[in-house]
């Protein structure tokens, strides 16, 4: 469907289980097109965004434009690649991740670059934290920022050290804040029609739960086990994995800062307030 004239969001399959949005493609039209990730590569999948392509009369496919490289957001760009001749397009630190996953890169982009597409700008902004190399695009003339996994349409973004960095994606996050975006169009879920005030809640939805990590060490809760159980009641077991991955991230932050130490490794690990 078209969301705003000439921006389209494609069908792209269904999420992993009831409660998780599927990842969304977006469409930017002009005389040429650019998409905005690649959906999964099943044939269901990538082939019903093919189709909506070439739908489009006359519509030549310039870019795949890549937020990162996990598989739910990079999985179609090999095919749709091989029938449109678009070039694809990720920041340089996820590239080789794309690159196991068979996703050759035509272009690198860093922070900053501009790629200019019929006369529109979409500007590439590096927003580290969810991985190394992710980004968001920003459509510079109708502000609207694709944010990919930075920012969700519905619930928080999920962070697993080493590749998730807390620190960074908290710091991503205030950088937006300096930016003229009218609306964020993002990774999973509903498009966000209050950017600020949605930036500012993610902010501190982060700080609160930093805050809980810190009082429940201070409890004696020693182990990600235990902070999790302590965290979040009643969980569901399949985001259980997800969970622990959540207070890792920010117990490796708060590592960093000189809040916590920790003693062991891995699952035996146990931290401490020093």
């Amino acid at each position: 469907m078209e969301i705003v004239p000439g921006v389209h969001s494609l069908p792209v399959g269904s999420g992993p289980f009831m409660g998780f949005y599927a990842p969304n493609v977006y469409l930017v039209v002009g005389r040429e097109g650019a998409l905005i990730d690649a959906g999964y590569g099943d044939e269901v999948s990538a082939g019903s965004r093919l189709n909506y392509v070439k739908g489009m009369a006359e519509l030549r496919l310039a870019y795949i434009l890549l937020t990162h490289a996990h598989p739910d957001h990079i999985g179609g760009a090999d095919r749709i690649k091989q029938e449109t001749g678009a070039e694809v397009v990720i920041h340089r630190l996820d590239a080789p991740q794309a690159e196991l996953a068979t996703v050759s890169a035509d272009r690198t982009v860093e922070d900053g670059d501009t790629l200019s597409l019929d006369g529109m700008s979409l500007e590439v902004i590096h927003t580290p934290g969810h991985s190394p190399g992710h980004v968001c695009f920003l459509f510079k003339e109708e502000g609207i920022l694709f944010s990919g996994d930075h920012v969700l349409g519905m619930g928080t973004t999920a962070m697993r050290p080493p590749e998730g960095d807390m620190a960074r994606y908290i710091d991503s996050l205030r950088k937006l804040l300096s930016y003229d975006i009218e609306m964020i169009l993002p990774g999973h879920g509903p498009p966000i029609r209050t950017p600020q005030r949605k930036l500012e809640e993610l902010i501190q939805h982060r700080l609160e739960r930093e805050q809980q990590v810190l009082d429940g060490l201070r409890q004696g809760k020693a182990t990600i086990e235990e902070l999790v159980a302590e965290i979040y009641l009643e969980l569901d077991s399949r985001l259980r994995d997800m969970a622990r991955g959540q207070v890792l991230a920010h117990l490796v932050k708060l590592e960093g800062e000189g809040k916590v130490s920790h003693r062991g490794s891995k699952e035996n690990a146990r931290y401490i307030i020093p």
